[in-house]
């Protein structure tokens, strides 16, 4: 088969098929760097993982590419069916959800998080940092989980003095 014949088809299952022709990888959601300090191996990632409420947020943020969040710009749902019932974003008594688990689904996302999923410690601009502050407690994977690293609740200097590691603050 003539090479642009095999082009052409490669082009249309990206575009039509990439999952089931194994060609995710290969599409704009799986097309952009990790962070240089991600909190976790981006390398050892399970789909079990990008789909966790645990984790999805991290992963957005840190390892986009392990799990197709490239386009996301580090924002995602902890959990994967938000959309299915849009009146959450507005329900009285599920706002603490909605902020924690459907931050994307119902426009929630902290203005601070960027395309790259470093949030500085001013949260004013993205910078790329070289070496982040150690995080001086063994909760702050659990805190980001809940949204201490988002949730404006909390200070800067209450989350650079307790998770600045975690929460990527310089």
């Amino acid at each position: 088969m003539p090479a642009n014949i095999v082009d052409d088809m490669k082009i249309a299952a990206i575009a039509t098929c990439p999952k089931h022709c194994a060609l995710c990888c290969q599409t704009p959601a799986y097309s952009c760097s990790n962070v240089a300090f991600p909190r976790l191996n981006c390398a050892t990632i399970t789909s079990s993982q990008c789909n966790s409420p645990t984790w999805r947020v991290i992963i957005a943020q840190d390892c986009p590419a392990s799990c197709g969040f490239c386009n996301e710009g580090g924002c995602v749902d902890a959990v994967t069916n938000c959309e299915t019932d849009l009146s959450i974003c507005t329900t009285v008594g599920m706002q603490d959800f909605v902020n924690t688990y459907c931050q994307r689904t119902c426009n929630r996302c902290p203005s601070t998080t960027a395309a790259s999923g470093i949030v500085t410690s001013t949260g004013s601009s993205t910078v790329t940092c070289t070496s982040y502050i150690a995080d001086t407690t063994t909760q702050c994977a659990a805190w980001a989980a809940n949204g201490f690293c988002t949730n404006t609740f909390y200070t800067s200097a209450q989350r650079r003095a307790r998770c600045a590691t975690t929460c990527r603050i310089c």
